[in-house]
């Protein structure tokens, strides 16, 4: 059930961390059939939001470092009983960066861009769920 969990919530975050890399190289344009919440129109909050040095971790947009976490997890459930026993500690590692990140980055959101992003926050979300439960699998 727990192996579940990651790879259903890796998968949302897979996809969100796509829109958010596509958004990046300019390839999300006006879209009347997609909900305005989803923030997948030019020139909204969440497309903006991925202009800004927020965004940028090395250079890169930071959704390409979620494809490759995200990727990694969904592969681990499906390997775990083959991985080595210290690999867990590493993606918990992992995991503890991208929630200490996400805070970080839901501050500079507030506080310095004054705007709100619901696909910034929901991916914010996955990963601090995502860290409680490689918590769980790494002392089961």
């Amino acid at each position: 059930m727990l192996s579940i969990a990651i790879v259903v919530l890796s998968l949302v975050g897979l996809w969100n961390a796509f829109y958010f890399t596509f958004a990046y190289y300019g390839r999300v344009k006006k879209a009347r059939w997609i909900p305005e919440v989803l923030c997948a129109r030019e020139g909204s909050s969440c497309v903006t939001v991925v202009q800004t040095p927020y965004a940028r971790v090395f250079g890169l947009p930071n959704s390409l470092f979620g494809i490759i976490y995200y990727a990694v997890l969904i592969l681990w459930t499906a390997v775990s009983a083959l991985a080595p026993a210290w690999f867990i500690w590493l993606l918990i590692a992992a995991s503890a960066v991208t929630v200490v990140l996400g805070f970080y980055l839901v501050y500079a959101l507030n506080v310095k861009l004054h705007t709100h992003c619901p696909l910034c926050y929901m991916g914010h979300a996955i990963n601090a769920m995502l860290f409680v439960l490689l918590i769980f699998a790494g002392f089961r």
